[in-house]
C-alpha cells in the first residue's frame, strides 16, 4: 500500500508551498498559503490536508530559509521557529524532516528532466562527482551533493553565500565601498540577490553623483529591460559576480557533477541574463581556468525544486 508524505516549504518569505506525495514518487504542482505567523502556519496545514480529505500521512518534512538546531528549524527570515517534536504531534507523525531550503533543492537536481535545466557555459558533467547549487532569491544561498558511491547522494549545507565579495575592476571596487559604507561588512549576497540589485542601482547612483534613487528591485529589473543605462549596468555587475561564485564554488568544491544556479531572481532577470558575459568571467580563473572550463553551469528551471527534493528523504 502507498504511503503519503506531507511536503513543506517555507523559505519564500511571501507564501509556503504544500503538497502531498506517495514514497518513491515525485509530487505534483503545490498549493501556496500566505504565512507570517506559526498560527498562520498551522491553519495552512491543516485547510490543506482537509481539502485533499485528510489522508493518513506517514511522514513529513519542511525546508526553510534556515538551519535546525536542537530539533528546532531557526528561520531569521520570519518571526517564527517550528519545533519538530511540537510538528510531530500536531501532524500526527513519527519523522519530520527539518531541512535547509538549499539542501532539498540541491537534492531535487537528480531528478531533474532534461527540459528542466538549461546549460549556461563549461563542458559536460560526470558522473558519481561532486554536484554544486547556488540559489538566488532575496538571500543568496549554496548546497552540494555527494556522492555516495552507491548511486544516492549526501547533502552538503552551506553558507557560501555569506563569503566574502571579491572585485576585479575598478567599478566593483568602488560599488563594493559604497555598500560597504552601508553595511560594513560586504558579502557575496548583498549583490546578488533582490535587494543586492537595488542596493547596486542606489550605489552607481552615488558614484555617478547622481542624486540617489532608492528604487525596488523590480523596478531596477524593469528599467533595464527599457534599456536603461544604469539598471543594465547593475544587473551585468550583480550577474559578473554570479559568475564568479560560481567558478569559484566549482573549484572549492570540486564539482564536476556541475554548478547549477537557481532561484527567483534569476527567474525575474530573465533575458537580461547575458550568457556570452557569464561564460567570460567564469572560465577567468587563471592556471585553473581548464579545470574549471570542463565543470558545466546549469540553469534550473524546474517549479517547486525544494518540494521535490524534500520528497527524495523518503526514497
Amino acid at each position: 500500500m502507498a504511503e503519503t508524505i506531507l511536503l513543506t516549504d517555507i523559505s519564500n518569505g511571501m507564501y509556503m508551498k504544500v503538497a502531498l506525495a506517495e514514497r518513491g514518487e515525485r509530487p505534483g504542482h503545490s498549493t501556496h498559503y500566505a504565512c507570517e505567523t506559526l498560527d498562520e502556519f498551522k491553519s495552512a496545514l491543516r485547510d490543506f490536508l482537509e481539502r485533499c480529505d485528510n489522508p493518513q500521512i506517514k511522514g513529513a518534512a519542511l525546508s526553510a530559509g534556515g538551519w535546525e538546531e536542537h530539533g528546532v528549524m531557526a528561520m531569521p527570515n520570519h518571526r517564527f521557529k517550528i519545533s519538530r517534536s511540537e510538528m510531530r504531534d500536531f501532524l500526527g507523525v513519527q519523522r519530520l524532516n527539518l531541512v535547509n531550503d538549499c539542501v532539498a533543492k540541491a537534492l531535487a537536481i537528480p531528478r531533474l528532466g532534461r527540459d528542466e535545466k538549461v546549460r549556461v557555459c563549461g563542458g559536460s558533467e560526470m558522473e558519481e562527482q561532486v554536484i554544486a547549487l547556488i540559489n538566488s532569491h532575496n538571500g543568496l544561498g549554496q548546497a552540494g551533493l555527494a556522492p555516495d558511491g552507491m548511486g544516492n547522494y549526501t547533502a552538503m549545507p552551506c553558507e557560501g553565500g555569506h563569503s566574502d565579495l571579491t572585485c576585479v575592476t575598478e567599478l566593483e571596487f568602488q560599488v563594493m565601498k559604497a555598500l560597504s559604507r552601508k553595511y560594513g561588512h560586504v558579502s557575496r549576497e548583498r549583490v546578488i540577490s533582490f535587494h543586492g540589485i537595488a542596493d547596486i542601482f542606489t550605489a552607481l547612483s552615488e558614484i555617478e553623483k547622481d542624486e540617489p534613487q532608492a528604487l525596488s528591485p523590480e523596478e531596477v529589473i524593469a528599467r533595464a529591460a527599457g534599456g536603461d543605462d544604469r539598471a543594465l549596468k547593475a544587473v551585468n555587475l550583480s550577474m559578473g559576480w554570479l559568475a564568479v561564485m560560481a567558478s569559484d564554488v566549482a573549484l572549492i568544491l570540486g564539482a564536476r557533477g556541475g554548478v547549477y544556479i537557481a532561484g527567483e531572481y534569476l527567474d525575474a532577470v530573465g533575458d537580461l541574463f547575458d550568457i556570452e558575459a557569464f561564460a567570460a568571467r567564469y572560465h577567468d580563473k587563471g592556471r585553473l581556468k581548464g579545470y574549471v572550463g570542463e565543470i558545466p553551469v546549469y540553469r534550473a528551471t524546474a517549479e517547486d525544486m525544494e518540494v521535490i527534493g524534500l520528497a527524495t528523504l523518503f526514497d
